[in-house]
């Protein structure tokens, strides 16, 4: 306890300090929330420890305020250990728990707008996203630049909805965190199967007895893991502790909202991207103050300010939207692993295909492992085929009335077994998912004359033909430019190459004309409320076929969706990753995962040109342990994770003399370590991101091998130009 006078060091939310002297004005304890001025500007830091800069008395300036809310002891210890392991500085992890500017500050007082959803006005794509903002926000009313940031519209839209009295002006009322007390209760509307109840009975004992403890819920699609985690969510909640039900954005469905709901008695609070300013204010104030106990959120809700935390559950532990590369980089998976064991807390990984390092943990006995082996309710495991491209080459098709550059008849992309496979099905009067991860229609706009091929000025990837929009996209960075209808080189016809969702789209349109079908991924999906109307025809029966990317992969219960058609299978299978044929195997599985969840049997059909690979043949036959067994002995054998660390270093500046002369004298001072291999610099696989020239380093060692402090030494060992940015990343998901 520090009374009113002392001297404290006060960590920031921001990425360059490790704590400042401050005097306190008012008694303080450890992780006590105070406001403190930085070069004139306001900060909400935490109390850190006994000040030691050394600073004269009179040089100490005074906190300006003392809350009466403070982090636990083991939240700073996390905290500090998250900085060590991720070589983030304290203070920007704790910027990942302050993130709401004005979390002590009153609401302010500013213009919020209801929507009048009986006003007539013709519907614009940009206007369905605000009618959807609202819609995914409760109908509450929002302020001007809510409706943009979360409807990701421009201050015009919404300057005309206001104009046409769509929006219309409401009092303000400042809300506030009792908003959500909801009143939870177990429901007791869940049976569960023998196999549940052994894994609930197992994670309920865990929690009674307290202290940490790790699970891997390890259940194939459509197995009830969701119930078994409810159950340990109730246990944990029922004894008075906090619960955090975490999982990727994705996966946040209404589908899921209404199990929740139904299982509880209350809808969830829940956190994820599309808040508005003020509801995350209330959330983040709310759990602060222990009135919200039970939370449903994105990697980010592990960062708020928790109270009595007793039981994390990661869903779908093995997605790769965890690892967080903006802000930071950390996997919050391993992160929220780390705070339960600090905390003393158990934790459930849930997932149908465990990442290697979960299941790595479980055969080093770290984790204990529930295994869930059969569909809840009877349902039955599709069957899953591979379509050899090589002999069941696609038809061509014709669009009738098509104006398009190509030439007609057009390249086809679904093979003949896939397309009486899909009329089969709908004959039956049943559905269909077709699933390729690329969106768009075309990846390459080329011409064949001279060989120019449509690139990003400001990126080194080529630019994707969205045909809907009739425009050239950058998915690296955003860029548009317009579709040339002759080569910019030569003057010759350009034309598109490849296949993505809209070109699936219109093969299907032209092989079965009278199927409804609906197109799914970022590019159509603007809104959660845009994916749940495509759910909920699904579920009416509204749809004959649903062409998606990942969006599709999880989270969703079609009961009539029988079959599942891959467009190409082989994707993801030859990257430069070494976690390549595991992302692939995963994403796979999910996707067949989808077919046949109700009473009638479901089919899964992967197009590719190597029905070999051990990947489609571990899909087809069901025999996931075989493969991660292969695969992880692979990456043994390489010293790649679970059985290494690997630290990338990422190199960027807008001169590329100034980035090569600074990789040089990185290069010149890096370290020499028993075990350690540092490779590069080499210009990274995407060298150009808006205007921004990228080289990597990467640091290798066994998996004993602490290369933290390697790279933080050899860091502080050469002055970072201002104009060159350095990011580190421990243990990298992505290599691009």
């Amino acid at each position: 306890m520090f009374n009113a006078g002392d001297i404290v060091k006060v960590l920031i939310p921001n990425v360059v300090n490790t704590g400042y002297d401050y005097r306190l004005t008012a008694p303080a304890e450890l992780g006590t929330f105070v406001r403190v001025n930085v070069m004139r500007r306001p900060y909400i830091g935490v109390v850190y420890g006994v000040g030691d800069s050394g600073l004269g008395a009179d040089k100490i300036r005074d906190t300006t305020d003392v809350f009466p809310y403070r982090l636990s002891v083991a939240d700073l210890q996390w905290i500090q250990k998250m900085s060590t392991w991720t070589l983030m500085t304290p203070g920007a992890v704790l910027r990942l728990i302050v993130n709401v500017p004005d979390a002590f500050a009153p609401p302010r007082m500013e213009q919020l707008y209801e929507y009048d959803f009986d006003a007539k006005l013709r519907m614009t794509d940009a206007r369905q996203a605000v009618a959807d903002a609202f819609a995914s926000n409760d109908n509450e009313p929002m302020s001007a630049p809510d409706i943009q940031n979360i409807a990701h519209v421009g201050a015009s839209v919404v300057r005309t909805m206001i104009s046409r009295g769509v929006l219309r002006p409401c009092a303000c009322v400042a809300r506030d965190a009792h908003s959500f007390n909801y009143q939870y209760h177990d429901m007791g509307n869940v049976q569960l199967n023998m196999e549940q109840s052994v894994a609930a009975a197992e994670i309920g004992a865990a929690i009674d007895r307290g202290g940490y403890s790790a699970f891997l819920l390890d259940g194939i699609t459509g197995s009830g893991k969701t119930q078994v985690y409810f159950d340990a969510a109730w246990r944990a909640y029922s004894r008075g502790a906090s619960v955090l039900l975490m999982m990727p954005e994705i996966a946040l469905t209404a589908q899921f909202i209404s199990r929740y709901a139904q299982r509880f008695g209350a809808p969830p609070v829940v956190w994820h991207s599309n808040l508005t300013a003020a509801r995350r204010r209330e959330i983040w104030r709310g759990v602060l103050r222990g009135e919200i106990r039970m939370v449903v959120g994105t990697r980010s809700a592990l960062f708020l300010p928790w109270q009595n935390l007793g039981l994390v559950v990661v869903d779908e532990e093995h997605d790769t939207s965890y690892k967080q590369e903006d802000m930071g980089n950390y996997h919050a998976r391993d992160m929220a692993v780390l705070r339960a064991k600090i905390a003393g807390f158990p934790i459930v990984l849930a997932s149908a295909t465990p990442s290697a390092e979960t299941l790595q943990n479980v055969a080093d006995g770290k984790y204990r492992c529930l295994k869930l082996a059969s569909r809840f309710g009877g349902a039955r495991l599709p069957t899953i085929e591979t379509i050899d491209m090589r002999q069941s080459r696609p038809e061509p098709y014709t669009v009738p009335g098509d104006n398009d550059m190509d030439s007609s008849p057009h390249v086809g992309y679904l093979s003949p077994v896939l397309c009486d496979a899909i009329g089969q099905t709908l004959s039956a009067g049943r559905q269909v998912m077709l699933f390729i991860n690329r969106r768009g229609f075309a990846p390459i706009v080329q011409c064949k004359k001279c060989g120019w091929v449509a690139q990003c000025p400001d990126c080194s990837v080529g630019m994707t033909y969205h045909k809907q929009v009739g425009k050239l996209i950058c998915h690296m960075c955003g860029r548009t430019s317009q579709m040339p209808t002759n080569c910019p080189e030569c003057g010759d016809v350009v034309s598109c190459r490849g296949a993505g969702l809209e070109k699936i789209q219109e093969e299907v349109a032209a092989k079965f004309p009278t199927a409804r079908t609906a197109l799914v991924s970022s590019d159509t999906i603007m809104s959660r409320q845009a994916l749940e109307r495509i759910v909920h025809k699904m579920e009416s029966g509204e749809l004959d076929i649903v062409i998606g990317t990942q969006i599709l992969a999880k989270g969703h219960h079609f009961p009539n969706l029988t079959l599942v058609g891959v467009v190409d299978a082989d994707m993801g299978l030859f990257g430069t990753d070494f976690r390549a044929a595991e992302h692939t195997f995963q994403q796979l599985f999910q996707v067949a995962g989808r077919a046949g969840r109700g009473e009638y049997p479901g089919r899964v059909l992967l197009q590719t040109y190597q029905p070999e690979h051990p990947v489609l043949g571990a899909i087809c036959s069901g025999n996931r342990d075989a493969f991660m067994a292969s695969d992880m002995a692979a990456r043994r054998a390489a010293k790649m994770p679970p059985y290494g660390q690997l630290v990338a270093v990422i190199i960027e500046a807008q001169n590329e003399k100034t980035l090569k002369k600074f990789c040089s004298d990185l290069a010149a001072a890096a370290p020499m370590a028993n075990g350690v291999k540092i490779m590069g610099p080499i210009a990274a696989q995407v060298y150009q991101v808006r205007n921004w020239y990228r080289m990597r380093f990467l640091v290798a060692g066994d998996a004993r091998a602490m290369l933290q402090p390697l790279v933080r030494h050899w860091m502080e060992r050469v002055r970072t130009p201002s104009n060159v940015r350095v990011k580190l990343d421990v243990n990298p998901q992505n290599f691009m």
